[in-house]
Protein backbone atom coordinates (compact mmCIF):
# COMPACT_ATOMS: atom_id res chain seq x y z
CA UNK A 1 0.00 0.00 0.00
CA UNK A 2 2.74 2.78 0.95
CA UNK A 3 4.84 1.91 -2.16
CA UNK A 4 1.65 2.07 -4.07
CA UNK A 5 0.86 5.44 -2.47
CA UNK A 6 4.09 6.68 -3.57
CA UNK A 7 3.61 5.69 -7.27
CA UNK A 8 0.22 7.42 -7.15
CA UNK A 9 1.90 10.88 -5.38
CA UNK A 10 4.09 10.70 -8.45
CA UNK A 11 1.87 10.13 -10.86
CA UNK A 12 0.80 13.98 -10.28
CA UNK A 13 4.29 15.35 -10.20
CA UNK A 14 6.71 15.06 -13.23
CA UNK A 15 8.90 17.45 -12.10
CA UNK A 16 9.42 15.41 -8.86
CA UNK A 17 9.78 12.48 -10.92
CA UNK A 18 12.39 13.83 -13.21
CA UNK A 19 14.40 14.74 -10.14
CA UNK A 20 14.06 11.40 -8.46
CA UNK A 21 15.16 10.00 -11.80
CA UNK A 22 17.84 11.91 -12.38
CA UNK A 23 19.25 11.16 -8.70
CA UNK A 24 18.57 7.31 -9.42
CA UNK A 25 20.96 7.79 -12.38
CA UNK A 26 23.47 9.53 -10.53
CA UNK A 27 23.42 6.11 -8.39
CA UNK A 28 23.87 3.60 -11.42
CA UNK A 29 25.67 5.16 -13.46
CA UNK A 30 28.05 7.82 -12.34
CA UNK A 31 28.49 5.60 -8.35
CA UNK A 32 27.40 1.89 -9.11
CA UNK A 33 28.48 1.55 -12.68
CA UNK A 34 31.74 4.02 -12.57
CA UNK A 35 33.75 5.31 -9.64
CA UNK A 36 32.59 2.31 -7.40
CA UNK A 37 33.18 -0.68 -9.88
CA UNK A 38 36.52 1.46 -10.52
CA UNK A 39 37.40 1.41 -6.82
CA UNK A 40 36.90 -2.13 -6.80
CA UNK A 41 38.84 -3.61 -9.51
CA UNK A 42 41.83 -0.93 -8.38
CA UNK A 43 41.17 -2.96 -4.98
CA UNK A 44 40.76 -6.23 -6.43
CA UNK A 45 44.48 -6.25 -7.88
CA UNK A 46 45.15 -5.89 -4.04
CA UNK A 47 41.91 -8.11 -2.66
CA UNK A 48 40.44 -10.72 -4.33
CA UNK A 49 37.20 -10.44 -2.52
CA UNK A 50 36.78 -6.90 -3.93
CA UNK A 51 36.31 -9.22 -7.31
CA UNK A 52 32.53 -10.18 -5.38
CA UNK A 53 31.74 -6.54 -6.48
CA UNK A 54 28.54 -6.82 -7.21
CA UNK A 55 27.06 -9.56 -4.40
CA UNK A 56 28.62 -7.47 -1.86
CA UNK A 57 26.18 -4.42 -3.16
CA UNK A 58 23.18 -6.92 -3.27
CA UNK A 59 20.10 -6.68 -0.44
CA UNK A 60 19.61 -3.62 0.94
CA UNK A 61 22.81 -1.89 0.54
CA UNK A 62 21.94 1.07 -1.65
CA UNK A 63 18.47 1.81 0.03
CA UNK A 64 20.75 1.57 3.66
CA UNK A 65 22.81 4.40 2.69
CA UNK A 66 19.92 6.51 1.20
CA UNK A 67 18.39 5.97 4.71
CA UNK A 68 21.51 7.43 6.42
CA UNK A 69 21.99 10.48 3.97
CA UNK A 70 17.84 11.23 4.07
CA UNK A 71 18.41 11.39 8.19
CA UNK A 72 21.56 13.72 7.78
CA UNK A 73 19.66 15.98 5.12
CA UNK A 74 17.13 15.97 7.08
CA UNK A 75 19.16 17.51 10.23
CA UNK A 76 20.50 19.76 7.83
CA UNK A 77 17.71 20.80 6.85
CA UNK A 78 16.14 21.33 10.22
CA UNK A 79 19.26 23.38 10.52
CA UNK A 80 18.73 25.78 7.68
CA UNK A 81 15.35 26.30 8.31
CA UNK A 82 16.33 27.73 11.75
CA UNK A 83 18.88 30.27 10.16
CA UNK A 84 16.41 33.37 9.40
CA UNK A 85 15.31 33.33 13.03
CA UNK A 86 19.02 32.77 14.51
CA UNK A 87 20.19 35.87 12.13
CA UNK A 88 17.17 37.40 13.01
CA UNK A 89 17.87 37.27 16.58
CA UNK A 90 21.45 37.92 16.49
CA UNK A 91 20.54 41.41 14.26
CA UNK A 92 17.61 42.36 16.45
CA UNK A 93 19.91 42.07 19.70
CA UNK A 94 22.51 44.18 18.24
CA UNK A 95 23.07 47.99 20.21
CA UNK A 96 21.52 49.86 16.99
CA UNK A 97 18.81 47.86 17.20
CA UNK A 98 17.35 50.50 20.04
CA UNK A 99 16.96 53.17 17.55
CA UNK A 100 15.33 51.45 14.60
CA UNK A 101 12.03 51.47 15.25
CA UNK A 102 9.17 48.90 14.99
CA UNK A 103 9.27 49.44 10.64
CA UNK A 104 12.67 49.30 10.36
CA UNK A 105 12.72 46.09 12.26
CA UNK A 106 10.04 44.84 11.32
CA UNK A 107 11.19 45.08 7.42
CA UNK A 108 14.77 43.57 8.68
CA UNK A 109 13.02 40.46 10.15
CA UNK A 110 11.21 40.32 6.61
CA UNK A 111 14.55 41.24 4.46
CA UNK A 112 16.42 38.17 6.50
CA UNK A 113 13.88 35.88 5.45
CA UNK A 114 13.86 37.02 1.15
CA UNK A 115 17.60 36.94 1.45
CA UNK A 116 17.41 33.86 2.90
CA UNK A 117 15.11 32.16 0.56
CA UNK A 118 17.51 33.72 -2.40
CA UNK A 119 21.06 32.44 -0.69
CA UNK A 120 19.12 29.06 -1.27
CA UNK A 121 18.40 29.42 -4.65
CA UNK A 122 22.39 29.80 -4.68
CA UNK A 123 23.15 26.71 -3.25
CA UNK A 124 20.98 25.07 -5.85
CA UNK A 125 18.62 23.16 -4.36
CA UNK A 126 16.15 23.11 -1.31
CA UNK A 127 17.14 20.26 1.33
CA UNK A 128 13.54 19.82 2.55
CA UNK A 129 12.70 18.91 -1.15
CA UNK A 130 16.17 17.08 -1.59
CA UNK A 131 15.10 15.02 1.47
CA UNK A 132 11.72 14.40 -0.01
CA UNK A 133 12.54 12.85 -3.39
CA UNK A 134 15.52 10.32 -1.42
CA UNK A 135 12.92 9.17 0.57
CA UNK A 136 10.90 8.27 -2.28
CA UNK A 137 14.14 6.89 -4.02
CA UNK A 138 15.15 4.70 -0.74
CA UNK A 139 11.45 3.59 -0.81
CA UNK A 140 11.60 2.33 -4.55
CA UNK A 141 15.09 0.75 -4.94
CA UNK A 142 14.52 -1.36 -1.55
CA UNK A 143 14.05 -4.95 -2.30
CA UNK A 144 11.15 -4.73 0.63
CA UNK A 145 10.38 -1.01 2.20
CA UNK A 146 7.80 -2.61 4.87
CA UNK A 147 10.22 -5.19 5.91
CA UNK A 148 13.03 -2.77 6.04
CA UNK A 149 13.36 -1.24 9.56
CA UNK A 150 15.70 1.85 8.53
CA UNK A 151 13.52 2.53 4.79
CA UNK A 152 10.05 2.18 6.88
CA UNK A 153 10.94 4.47 9.90
CA UNK A 154 13.32 6.81 8.00
CA UNK A 155 11.53 6.85 4.38
CA UNK A 156 7.92 5.57 4.46
CA UNK A 157 6.33 6.76 7.97
CA UNK A 158 7.53 10.48 7.21
CA UNK A 159 6.05 10.48 3.75
CA UNK A 160 2.84 8.68 4.53
CA UNK A 161 2.59 11.40 7.61
CA UNK A 162 3.23 13.87 5.43
CA UNK A 163 3.47 14.61 1.65
CA UNK A 164 1.62 11.23 0.86
CA UNK A 165 -1.14 12.10 3.60
CA UNK A 166 -3.61 13.03 1.08
CA UNK A 167 -2.96 10.31 -1.47
CA UNK A 168 -3.77 7.55 1.24
CA UNK A 169 -7.03 5.47 0.68
CA UNK A 170 -7.31 4.26 3.60
CA UNK A 171 -6.44 6.09 7.47
CA UNK A 172 -3.06 5.51 8.56
CA UNK A 173 -0.98 6.43 11.60
CA UNK A 174 2.15 6.25 10.79
CA UNK A 175 3.38 6.32 13.99
CA UNK A 176 1.72 3.25 14.85
CA UNK A 177 3.01 1.47 11.56
CA UNK A 178 6.94 0.97 12.28
CA UNK A 179 7.22 2.36 15.44
CA UNK A 180 10.47 2.61 17.29
CA UNK A 181 10.83 -1.05 19.32
CA UNK A 182 13.30 0.19 21.64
Amino acid sequence: MAVASVVAWLADDKQAVERIDELGRLVKEDVFHGRLREFARERAEKDPAFTEYGRALAGHFWCDLLVEIVNALDRGAELTGRVPREVADAVLEHEDVADWGPVRRRLAQEALVFLWKGLQLLLGTDLRVLVLQSRILAVLICPDPGSHPRVARSCLRPLLGGALRDHLTVDVNPEWLWADRS
